[in-house]
């Protein structure tokens, strides 16, 4: 019985583009909002921002690059996003995601990859 989709190179090449084009526009988005938190929340300069207000808009960029409709883009970036996030929270906040919160990351990033991935 043969499979009905076979791996091959440009499988893997378009898995790993459009994959880290998830990873940056989450870098992006977080980013962007944590700067604007800083400066809002934690009474930074306005230069923070305004820089987080800038990477918001390159954020936004980001996705259109992706090769497939706006609403396919979107429902796996949000779970890319829910790993970014907690990913964020451990380097920066320096804030150890709890079990249930690792669970939870595995199942979005899983519905993320059937979302985008699963051939049609």
């Amino acid at each position: 019985m043969e499979l009905a989709h076979q791996p091959t190179d440009y499988n893997f090449i378009f898995i790993l583009f459009t994959f880290g084009l998830f990873v940056v526009a989450a870098l992006l988005e977080i980013g962007g909002g944590y700067l604007v938190w800083l400066w809002l929340r934690e009474k930074r300069k306005p230069i923070f921002g305004l820089i987080g207000g800038i990477t918001l808009f390159l954020y936004g960029i980001i996705p259109t690059i992706q090769p497939s409709n706006f609403g396919r883009v979107y429902a796996a970036y949000g779970g890319i996003f829910v790993v970014m996030a907690i990913i964020w929270g451990l380097i920066i906040d320096k804030k150890r995601p709890d079990r249930y919160e690792i669970i939870g990351g595995l199942i979005v990033l899983l519905g993320a990859s059937i979302i985008f991935y699963y051939p049609r």
